[in-house]
C-alpha cells in the first residue's frame, strides 16, 4: 500500500535536509583556512561565497518545521537521498567560482563525484589548480566516505530524534557501540587513525622523492584520504603515476584495503578478535575476489608488449584491480592505455572488480563482497537441495560477526540488489554508446560511476555531453545510497503529483 505524504513530511524532510546543508556550509571553513594560510585570496572569496550561499539555504529550510518534529523511517530515505544531491549542489557552489571548471553543471558533477567517492573529475587545469580548492575536493571525499549523516552525528549537529533513522537510511548497519552517536565517533576515530599514520607515511615519502616540505604534506594527506575513503581523487591530472614511486603504490595499496574493510572488523581487529577477518563470509569472499581477478589481469598483462614483466604485472595489473575492487580509482596509467595498451583480459578482469566492489558497511562502492559471497552460498544451497532426497531439510550457514543462517530474505536482498546494479550498469553503457563511444569504454565508465570508483578509459571529461554528464550525477549518486533511498524520493514524487492531479480532477 503506497501512502501519499503530507504538507507536515514536506515540513519534517525539509528541516532535516536543511540542518545537513549548514553542517556542509560549515565544513568549508577548511578549505577557507587553508586559503588563507597560503595567501590564496581569490579562493578566501570563493569559499566565504559558499558558505553563505550554504547557510542561508540550509536555514532558510531548517526553519520550516519546529525540531522537534518525529521523522519515520519512509521520510528519512527521503531527506537522506535530497541532502545527498542538495549537499553536492551547494559544495559545488565555490569550485564553479574557481575558475577551473567550464559550467556550474561540471562544478556538480565533480561534487557529486567527492561527496560519493567516485573519483571521476570534469575538473580543468588541475595541476595549477588552488591548493584551497584541491583541499575542498578531498575534504568531500572524507565527508562523503564516512557519511554525511555519520559526519553530522558525530559533532552533535542537531539531528535530535532523527539521528537513528538517518543513520540507517544512509544505507549503515553498523552497532559497533551502544548507540548511534558512539558509532559514528568510533567511525570517525578509525578514520582519524588512519588518515593520520597515512599522511605521515607518503610525506615522507613525498619529501625523500625532492618535494618541498608543505606540498608534500598537502599531497600526502590529499592522497591519503583518496585512498581510505576509496575516492580516487588528486591533486595532479595524472593521478598516481605523477608520483612514479613503489612506497607510494605501496603505502596507498594498505590504505585502499584498510578503506574497504567494515567499520565492524576493524572493531573486532581493534578489540583484539582478530581471527574474526579468517572467518568472515565477507572477508573471504572479498579476498577470493581480488586473488582470482589479479590472476586474470596477470594473465592479461603477461600477453602484452608493455606490461609482461612482473613489476609492470604488479604495478599495472594487481594494483588496478585492487583499486577498482575497493573502489579507489587511482590508476597508474594514461587513461589512453586502457584501451590501446593493456589488453582485453586484463580490462576485463579490472571492469569485474570495479562492478563487484569492496565490503558493505566501509567505504567502498559496488554490489559488495557480503552481497556475492551470500549469492554463492545461495547457489550452492539449491544444488544441495536438489541432490537431497525430498524429505531433507536443506540448510545453509554462514558467518559474519556472528554464525547465522541463509534465510530466502537475505538471499532475496542480496539478489534484488545485484540485479538493480547490473541494470544500472547496462543502461549506461547503453546511453553512452548511443552517444557514440565504444560500448567497452561506455561500459566502463558506466560502472567506474555507478560503483563510484573513479578509473576512466577518457570518456569522462569537459567535453563529454551534458546528458551523459547529468547521467553519470545520476548513477554516482544511487550507487552511493545503493538505490533504496533515491527510489523512494521518486516514488514519493511520483504519488505526490498522481495525488495533485486526482484533487484536480
Amino acid at each position: 500500500m503506497w501512502v501519499a505524504p503530507q504538507k507536515r513530511d514536506a515540513r519534517v524532510i525539509a528541516h532535516y535536509t536543511g540542518i545537513l546543508v549548514v553542517g556542509v556550509g560549515l565544513a568549508m571553513i577548511v578549505p577557507l583556512i587553508t586559503a588563507v594560510s597560503l595567501g590564496e585570496w581569490d579562493a578566501a572569496l570563493d569559499y566565504l561565497f559558499g558558505m553563505g550561499i550554504a547557510c542561508a539555504a540550509g536555514m532558510a529550510l531548517a526553519l520550516v518545521s519546529p525540531p522537534d518534529q518525529p521523522l519515520d523511517r519512509t521520510n528519512a530515505l527521503i531527506v537522506t537521498a535530497l541532502a545527498w544531491f542538495a549537499a553536492s549542489v551547494t559544495a559545488a557552489v565555490p569550485l564553479a567560482v574557481s575558475g577551473n571548471y567550464a559550467s556550474y553543471l561540471d562544478a556538480l558533477f565533480d561534487a557529486m563525484s567527492g561527496l560519493t567517492t567516485s573519483g571521476l573529475t570534469l575538473v580543468q587545469d588541475l595541476d595549477h589548480m588552488a591548493y584551497s580548492h584541491n583541499m575542498w575536493r578531498h575534504f568531500l571525499h572524507l565527508i562523503g566516505g564516512q557519511g554525511i549523516v555519520v559526519a553530522a552525528v558525530s559533532i552533535a549537529i542537531g539531528l535530535r530524534g532523527g539521528a537513528v533513522s538517518l543513520y540507517i537510511a544512509e544505507g549503515r548497519d553498523e552497532k559497533i557501540l551502544p548507540n548511534v552517536m558512539h558509532t559514528s565517533r568510533f567511525i570517525w576515530f578509525v578514520t582519524a587513525v588512519y588518515v593520520t599514520l597515512g599522511t605521515a607515511a607518503l610525506a615522507g615519502v613525498n619529501l625523500f622523492s625532492g618535494m618541498e616540505p608543505t606540498r608534500a604534506g598537502l599531497h600526502a594527506f590529499w592522497a591519503t584520504v583518496a585512498c581510505y575513503d576509496t575516492g580516487g581523487f588528486g591533486p595532479q591530472s595524472m593521478n598516481a603515476l605523477y608520483y612514479h614511486s613503489w612506497a607510494f603504490e605501496f603505502v596507498t595499496v594498505l590504505l585502499m584495503i584498510a578503506g574497504t574493510l567494515n567499520f565492524n572488523l576493524h572493531a573486532d581487529i581493534w578489540r583484539g578478535d582478530r581471527w574474526e577477518i579468517f572467518r568472515n563470509i565477507e572477508a573471504r569472499a572479498w579476498a577470493a575476489n581480488v586473488a582470482i581477478l589479479s590472476a586474470f589481469a596477470a594473465l592479461g598483462l603477461g600477453s602484452t608488449l608493455l606490461f609482461s614483466d612482473t613489476m609492470s604485472v604488479l604495478r599495472k595489473g594487481v594494483y588496478h584491480v585492487l583499486s577498482a575492487n575497493t573502489g579507489t580509482g587511482h590508476q597508474t596509467l594514461y587513461t589512453a592505455q586502457w584501451v590501446g595498451d593493456y589488453g582485453g583480459l586484463a580490462m576485463g578482469a579490472v571492469i569485474l572488480a570495479m562492478a563487484f566492489g569492496g565490503m558493505a558497511s566501509s567505504t567502498a562502492g559496488g554490489i559488495k563482497s557480503l552481497r556475492l559471497g551470500l549469492i554463492v552460498k545461495g547457489v550452492v544451497l539449491r544444488v544441495r537441495e536438489s541432490l537431497a532426497p525430498s524429505s531433507a531439510v536443506v540448510r545453509a550457514k554462514f558467518h559474519h560477526l556472528t554464525d547465522r543462517e541463509l534465510t530466502p530474505t537475505l538471499l532475496d536482498s542480496a539478489l534484488l540488489v545485484f540485479v538493480l546494479y547490473m541494470v544500472t550498469y547496462i543502461s549506461g553503457a547503453l546511453v553512452g554508446a548511443a552517444y557514440g563511444y565504444p560500448i567497452g569504454e561506455a561500459l566502463f565508465e558506466s560502472i567506474s560511476a555507478t560503483a563510484n570508483v573513479g578509473l576512466s578509459t577518457g570518456v569522462t571529461s569537459p567535453a563529454m555531453p551534458a546528458g551523459l554528464k547529468i547521467l553519470y550525477i545520476l548513477q554516482m549518486w544511487a550507487g552511493r545510497l545503493e538505490f533504496v533511498a533515491l527510489l523512494t524520493l521518486f516514488a514519493s514524487l511520483v504519488i505526490s503529483v498522481r495525488r495533485k492531479r486526482s484533487q484536480r480532477s
